[in-house]
């Protein structure tokens, strides 16, 4: 009888440590939920507060030197944009006239 109760012991235990450490598994997963949340809430609202600067700079409202220069940055990327966009319009018209081609003329 002494082995069966030190084996019921045992396994009492180890059904313990296993829902303890299930506890702590699922109170961590949940802790590391509401950490995932709210460092996406700060990455949006640095957007927020990128896209405010920027608003400022066009309006020429900062006068940041290093603020101007990252703006100054932004705004050429958009320049760059503009331009591949018109690109791909004339990309679209080139394609576009050549299948108007009647190949077997």
């Amino acid at each position: 009888m002494d082995f069966l109760s030190k084996l019921g012991k045992s396994a009492s235990d180890a059904a313990n440590k296993a829902g303890n450490k299930a506890g702590e598994l699922i109170e961590i997963g949940k802790l590391k939920g509401k950490i995932s949340s709210q460092k996406q809430d700060i990455s949006i609202a640095k957007k927020e507060m990128g896209d405010y600067c920027y608003e400022l700079y066009q309006d020429g409202k900062i006068d940041d030197e290093r603020l101007i220069e990252i703006c100054e940055g932004i705004k050429a990327k958009y320049e760059e944009v503009e331009r591949y966009e018109k690109q791909i319009e004339i990309v679209k018209d080139t394609y576009s006239s050549e299948e108007k081609v009647d190949p077997t003329l």
